[in-house]
């Protein structure tokens, strides 16, 4: 009964410490911040042809290092 108790012990502890507290969440003002992307970024992107933003047809893998934000408001 004490092995047992151990053995549970024990996973419970290795459960704990590799699940809990290991996401952290990040709120990024999307008004005024600028990121810097991480590895296996992946989605649709728009692009600016004569004025006009048109969104990819497909996703795209964007590199890591990148920066994206917002573009700059006129006022």
């Amino acid at each position: 009964m004490l092995a047992l108790l151990k053995t549970l012990s024990a996973a419970g502890i290795i459960t704990c410490a590799t699940a809990c507290g290991t996401t952290k969440v990040v709120f990024v003002d999307t008004q005024a911040d600028l990121v810097r992307l991480g590895p296996d970024v992946r989605g649709t992107v728009y692009v600016s042809r004569n004025g006009e933003w048109i969104k990819s047809k497909n996703k795209v893998t964007l590199p890591e290092g990148w920066v994206a934000g917002p573009i700059p408001k006129d006022d």
